[in-house]
């Protein structure tokens, strides 16, 4: 790695002396030498992070050993050095999320339950949002949002990836989702932008970065990112706030200074896990915070604190004060035709329990037809007419019109990530190293003789499996005639040769 900046290596030293923690400084130096430790999180709404480990020693031909479990997040795994998950049928197939071990804490100590409503504020690239996707369970709201335009789109595929079914995701301001939001959520994640001093390790730019800015112009930030969150969290809510920054002004000083700012909000103690370290003792209650420590776990620097609101806080709006007239969007139903064709679709392509499931979703929650483009919205999602929303639920594929005023209906990847194996009617299965998932996911047609039906309307999907029995929908093929399956697999997926 690049040569610490000086003034970096003079902060840390001061801030070591301020704790009376010089006896550690020697180590702390001494692991920037060392290589950061890769790491992954299992999808918990697919696979166990047991069976994961068993799978991914199989696909890479290692000892299960190799995969170490991450102490302080219960999903995660350490990769070996040299491992590419990324290139493999498991991660195609949204088994698991490809993460630094020290950003799983957060997502973990938020502790999201099923039911509950959920913002991730600063959400791209989207880890804390899988892993807030697998604690709901399917059941309450998941609320993404990111600012940036690019990094929304890297959000939307790893959310896409997990088979989320109730995730709403807006690209907006935190300030302006303040303002249409007070006091609707039960949780809220803010993964604040930082200087990333904690990245120096792994990431070169991380140092280019904070030598250009510092710590100074992301404290501002970060104050206001942090507020617009307060405002957000219903009373007797949670809120998580964690940097990737080892400075004390962007961690510690910033929640003292919120706290002495906000008399209903309490620092709740976090349960530190092997790895994980108190926060540094600028006040007492502080200590309940938490620092992960390159030279003391393996994993990169990392801060995360943990806050209530007092539930007899009045400051915020109920939820149900939320949608003034004007604000609120009443949905764009999908119109009879428009439901027909899918429901048409559904019984055609799916098995008695994929079919029985996708009913009790559209009962519970309503189908939204916009532009053409099918959505099902669980019961929980509101949707506001002045947000920019990139993603409303889950977006189950495109309905065209056709000659005589007829529409038909192209199944979207996101709908069958979200289904079981068992919700198909039709599967094509293959091992992990068999060919025809290489050539699956390499956009190949497939063959299969005479021996696959080509009936209109009718859709397959290719599966992959595993020794154990575990099976999982890697995407839609469609029969043609003489035996032959369109690969349907999104051409932006596709792996390279």
């Amino acid at each position: 790695m690049k040569p610490l900046p000086p003034s970096f290596t003079e902060e840390m030293q001061a801030l070591f002396r301020q704790f009376g923690r010089e006896k550690e400084w020697p180590d702390f130096q001494a692991c920037f030498r060392q290589a950061p430790a890769g790491g992954l999180r299992a999808n918990t709404l697919k696979i166990s992070r047991q069976d994961l480990q068993n799978l991914l020693a199989a696909e890479l031909g290692l000892d299960p050993d190799y995969l170490a479990p991450v102490t302080w997040s219960d999903d995660g795994l350490y990769l070996p050095a040299g491992c590419q998950p990324g290139k493999l049928a498991s991660y195609a197939a949204g088994l698991y999320y490809i993460q630094e071990p020290s950003a799983m804490l957060p997502a973990a100590v938020l502790a999201a339950r099923p039911g509950d409503r959920i913002l991730d504020l600063c959400a791209a690239p989207g880890g804390k949002t899988c892993r807030i996707a697998a604690d709901l369970r399917g059941e309450g709201l998941l609320w993404a949002n990111d600012v940036s335009a690019v990094r929304v789109r890297a959000l939307l595929h790893n959310v896409e990836l997990t088979g989320c079914a109730n995730c709403l995701i807006t690209q907006e301001t935190p300030q302006h989702l303040a303002q249409n939001l007070p006091g609707y959520f039960d949780r809220v994640l803010v993964d604040a932008p930082c200087s990333g001093s904690g990245m120096f390790r792994r990431d070169p730019s991380a140092i280019e970065s904070w030598l250009a800015y510092g710590s100074a112009p992301c404290t501002a930030l970060q104050i206001s990112i942090l507020e617009a969150a307060w405002t957000m969290l219903r009373p007797g809510g949670r809120l998580v706030y964690s940097t990737c920054s080892f400075s004390l002004a962007e961690n510690e000083a910033l929640i003292l200074g919120f706290i002495e700012q906000h008399p209903e909000s309490r620092i709740v103690p976090i349960h530190k896990d092997s790895g994980v370290s108190d926060g540094l003792p600028l006040r007492s209650d502080l200590t309940g915070t938490a620092r992960i420590w390159p030279h003391q776990a393996a994993g990169e620097g990392h801060y995360c604190a943990l806050l209530q609101k007092d539930s007899s806080d009045e400051s915020a709006d109920v939820p149900e004060q939320v949608f003034s007239a004007g604000k609120r969007q009443e949905p764009e139903m999908a119109d009879a035709a428009a439901n027909q064709v899918f429901a048409d679709f559904c019984r055609q392509n799916l098995s008695d329990a994929g079919l029985a499931r996708i009913q009790q979703a559209c009962r519970d929650g309503w189908l939204r037809c916009d532009r053409g483009c099918l959505h099902l919205l669980p019961a929980a999602m509101t949707v506001l007419s002045d947000l920019k929303k990139v993603k409303t639920g889950l977006y189950l594929g495109q309905m065209r019109p056709i000659r005589g005023g007829r529409l038909i209906y192209e199944p979207s990847q996101s709908f069958l990530l979200s289904l079981k194996a068992g919700d198909l009617k039709r599967a094509v299965g293959g091992t992990l190293k068999s060919d025809l998932i290489r050539r699956y996911l390499h956009g190949e047609t497939i063959s299969f003789g005479n021996t696959v039906s080509a009936e209109a309307g009718e859709y397959s999907a290719v599966v992959l499996e595993d020794m154990e029995g575990g099976r999982w929908p890697l995407g839609w093929v469609k029969p043609m005639p003489g035996g032959h399956l369109k690969n349907l697999y999104p051409q932006a997926w596709r792996h390279q040769t």
